[in-house]
């Protein structure tokens, strides 16, 4: 049976992490192990973690999620390591679960599940697009990308990997940037829908197109730094095939504008033009739409208007990613 260190990285983690390290203490086997990083917290993060009974370091390296994790990944001395947010609640049985999918890949990667905090509509947006995203549109037992609010590698690969990397600041792209490293010297993930997350972060408007432009600037100045021998790139976690209606949804809106603005000049076809752009537009996210309405009810409902905005952010946030490696910056 193989054993697992769980590293939960913390950063003014007290509102959630008792639930979180509660959580993963019950599930914990015979020769297991939990160490908690703690990332210059100022909020009695520290001090709850005390109070638990859980081994808890400072992080070493500067500060963000790759310096961290990569700092309890070293300290592992088990078969596995599992990388747990401090705002992410496995379910129960997660470790029997976990087990399970242990003698099929390298690495496992466990989902949102449906239901998220609060009662505001941007949360549930947010929580909404990572379950669909695992459930509905990855293919396969495979997932290309990662997600580390629940994530288990062997220490081998991890070690053979290098662990995380730590130029990658805040907690943005870090967990692509391994999957892509993984995969590239064949290492794969099994994805578990079984082992179903409970998100416990919430978002407003603001905080939530703020954390979107900054992921996607991220991903897109990494797309640009990237090597060649990692394949097409994960788009949130998916596959590049597997995530066309979101690519669509990123280009058709600014099209749609493009061909109004022809409209404008005397061309009269395009406005027939902008008109079929925003109906493919729509008609690729009608699935999504319907999911989200169907999970949610009038919280769903309301949460699909941020889908407009959020596709929105995608062209000028590559754009000033582009402009930025122009200028020399690749993080």
């Amino acid at each position: 049976m193989p054993s697992v260190t769980v590293v939960i990285p913390v950063r003014d983690g007290a509102s959630t992490l008792g639930r979180v390290a509660g959580a993963a203490l019950e599930g914990l086997l015979p020769g297991d192990r939990i160490i908690a990083v703690d990332d210059r917290s100022s909020d009695g993060s520290r001090e709850l973690l005390d109070s638990m009974g859980i081994e808890t370091v400072p992080s070493a390296g500067g500060p963000g999620a790759a310096c961290a994790r990569n700092t309890g990944g070293r300290l592992a001395e088990t078969a596995w390591i599992l990388f747990l947010d401090a705002d992410a609640v496995p379910p129960a049985g997660w470790r029997g679960m976990l087990e399970d999918r242990m003698d099929v890949a390298d690495a496992v990667q466990a989902v949102y599940g449906p239901d998220a905090p609060g009662r505001g509509a941007a949360t549930f947006y947010k929580n909404f697009y990572y379950h669909y995203t695992f459930t509905r549109r990855i293919r396969g037992p495979h997932i290309k990308g990662c997600g580390t609010f629940f994530f288990a590698v062997t220490r081998a690969r991890f070690a053979e990997l290098g662990g995380f990397d730590e130029n990658i600041r805040g907690a943005t792209i870090e967990d692509a940037d391994f999957s892509e490293r993984l995969w590239a010297i064949g290492g794969r993930i099994a994805i578990a829908p079984e082992i179903e997350v409970y998100h416990l972060r919430e978002y407003d408007v603001p905080s939530l197109l703020a954390y979107e432009w900054r992921m996607m600037r991220a991903k897109a100045l990494y797309i640009m730094r990237r090597g060649r021998d990692r394949g097409a790139p994960s788009i949130s976690v998916a596959g590049f095939g597997e995530m066309l209606p979101v690519l669509a949804g990123a280009v058709l809106p600014w099209l749609a504008a493009a061909l109004a603005a022809l409209h404008a000049f005397g061309i009269g076809w395009g406005l027939y033009a902008a008109l079929g752009s925003l109906a493919a537009l729509v008609a690729v996210q009608v699935p999504f739409l319907a999911g989200m309405t169907r999970a949610g009810g009038l919280r769903g409902f309301r949460a699909g208007f941020l889908l407009w905005p959020d596709l929105a952010l995608i062209a000028p946030a590559s754009l000033s990613a582009a402009a930025a490696a122009l200028a020399g910056r690749r993080y």
